[in-house]
């Protein structure tokens, strides 16, 4: 009796001090799980697909684009289902794959991780998310790119054809060092499409949670005298945007100098999607039915109080991939075509 009850307090103050062991060993282990994943960048990766979840709106990208451009187009991975964008091995998905390849094998970027958004613009490419600087500077030591500097920011640059920038390791910068250079101002300056409130009101509108988004302005937002007394019907910016969570689906606005003016190019485009022969005739007879198809599906409504065109269209994985081989057979035949025309040169006498 007294051996036994003697031994069960040893028993019980022994159980804390395993449980303790066992709470560091996790504490430990969580602790070099997070460094591990800050290290590999899944850390910030994972915060980054979170961000884009919950608050994908990122106007400070703009600030790298200088004011004068015409128009940017936003990439935003995270928000990309490839699902969409036809079957696995399809032209399309294998195209991407393949840009993807070869941006990773020359820099080591992988645009599938280590981007979290991207913005194209005529002139420059401005990207947020996780870069090494001096890795890409090794990488493209082999490529001739050597080390400039403009305003204390550091830069890559191939003379006489393009730059690299990557500024805090979170900002990369492409282009032509001027546009570089232009860049760096606009940011600096405020004179960027951030301060243009045509620009970022029109992206608002559309929404940026989405994979594509996308703003053209064609005409100024305030039309001339002339313009107005003269009845300019043109368009005054085109704003795009694609999601691709059920299917591929796109969103055109097309922002008219008046409600009749938007109304008068509705009809014009009900009239054209309307002219099947006149699809196959520009596209050619397989995508120009499929351009029908997608055309007949599409919705056109007009915000008579904006002067504001708006057109929802559906476009399915499988009619994507008929026009995606399309394209490249097209492709196809105007390179035969050039090769056929520049042989015929060479071969001709001269005068």
């Amino acid at each position: 009796m007294s051996t036994e009850s003697a031994s069960k307090p040893a028993r019980a103050a022994g159980a804390p001090r395993k449980r303790g062991k066992a709470k560091y060993i996790v504490l430990l282990g969580l602790v070099f799980s997070i460094v591990l994943a800050q290290q590999t960048g899944l850390l910030g990766f994972g915060l980054s697909h979170l961000r884009a979840a919950t608050f994908p709106k990122d106007e400070s990208l703009l600030e790298y684009v200088h004011g004068s451009v015409p128009g940017v187009v936003i990439v935003d991975p995270h928000q990309l289902d490839l699902n969409a964008l036809g079957v696995d091995g399809g032209s399309v998905r294998q195209h991407i794959e393949r840009t993807r390849d070869d941006i990773k094998k020359a820099t080591g970027i992988d645009l599938g991780f280590d981007v979290d958004k991207l913005i194209l613009s005529p002139s420059l490419v401005v990207a947020r998310g996780r870069f090494d600087e001096q890795k890409l500077a090794a990488r493209l030591a082999e490529h001739s790119y050597v080390q400039a500097e403009y305003k204390g920011v550091r830069y890559l640059l191939r003379a006489g054809e393009d730059a690299i920038a990557v500024r805090d390791g979170s900002i990369l910068l492409y282009g032509t060092e001027p546009e570089i250079r232009a860049g760096i101002d606009a940011e600096e300056s405020e004179t960027s499409l951030a301060s243009r409130d045509e620009v970022t009101s029109r992206l608002a509108h559309i929404g940026w949670d989405r994979p594509l988004l996308g703003v053209a302005l064609l005409a100024e937002s305030k039309p001339s005298l002339r313009a107005i007394l003269t009845g300019s019907t043109g368009p005054r910016a085109v704003t795009v945007g694609v999601s691709t969570k059920e299917g591929l689906a796109a969103t055109v606005v097309i922002d008219a100098a008046s409600a009749d003016a938007a109304e008068e190019l509705r009809k014009l485009l009900e009239e054209k999607r309307a002219n099947v022969d006149a699809l196959k005739a520009l596209a050619g007879p397989e995508p120009g039915a499929a351009l029908a198809e997608i055309a007949k599906r599409a919705t056109l409504t007009v915000d008579q109080g904006a002067g504001r065109l708006t057109v929802q269209v559906d476009v399915r994985p499988e009619e994507i991939e008929r026009l995606a081989k399309a394209g490249q057979a097209a492709a196809g035949s105007l390179g035969e075509m050039y090769k056929n025309v520049r042989l015929l040169q060479l071969l001709a006498p001269g005068p």
